[in-house]
């Protein structure tokens, strides 16, 4: 709350506030799910590693990161380096830290346009969303931003798209619910092709040769077909 002359004003969370929000949901049903799982066992046993393995899926924390930690697990305790039940808590928070590292990397550029960005994922996980955060700081950098709505599949998907791309002020390639995503794909490519910049491009009023990272970039979202 902030005090002010007029009374007291609610004040907008920031950023950080906000991520934290978005993901206290998830972090709370996986804590939830492995307390309940690890509740009142002492052994490491078959029993306890299929239903760790079925929590980590049901928080779609991912088949290969749910292999990696049982893997993980079952190698500790095969070399008696794991033996307490309640120590696996420590263990899993450690491997998904190690994971979220790993794949901790910065936006990787293209040196000649057009930049393509495929945006894949489960129902529900904010993908359009993130769509719209990504497109917004592209068109912040001065890029030129082109999306594409490949989910013909699932209800409302090209129309949340179009959304976005009024928000943000870009192009949106589509076609009716139920088409072809490649035959969209092959449309917003086509698109970008004919946008992109040639060895005709009109060159800097200095005289200098035009820079790669100085041309309009591009990018096309959207979720394969599902079925």
């Amino acid at each position: 709350m902030i005090q002010t002359l007029f009374g007291s004003v609610q004040s907008q969370p920031s950023l950080l506030e906000r991520l934290k929000s978005g993901i206290q949901k998830t972090r709370a049903g996986l804590v939830a799910r492995l307390e309940d799982a690890l509740a009142g066992r002492k052994e490491i046993d078959a029993a306890l590693l299929e239903e760790l393995e079925a929590t980590l899926l049901a928080a779609d924390i991912g088949v290969r990161t749910t292999t990696e930690i049982l893997d993980r697990i079952k190698q500790q305790v095969d070399r008696r380096l794991l033996a307490d039940a309640q120590e696996l808590r420590a263990l899993i928070r450690e491997h998904l830290i190690e994971v979220l590292r790993a794949t901790e990397r910065p936006l990787a550029r293209v040196s000649e346009p057009p930049a393509v960005i495929l945006v894949v994922g489960v129902n529900g996980t904010g993908k359009t969303t993130t769509i719209g955060k990504l497109a917004h700081l592209f068109k912040s950098e001065g890029r030129s931003v082109l999306l594409c709505a490949a989910d013909t599949f699932r209800a409302a998907a090209i129309e949340q798209l179009e959304i976005w791309g009024q928000r943000v002020g870009c192009d949106v390639i589509r076609q009716k619910p139920g088409a072809d995503p490649s035959a969209v794909l092959y449309d917003a490519i086509q698109r970008l092709v004919r946008a992109a910049p040639t060895t005709s491009s009109p060159t800097p009023p200095d005289g200098s040769t035009p820079s790669p990272t100085s041309w309009p970039s591009w990018k096309r979202c959207g979720g394969p077909r599902r079925g």
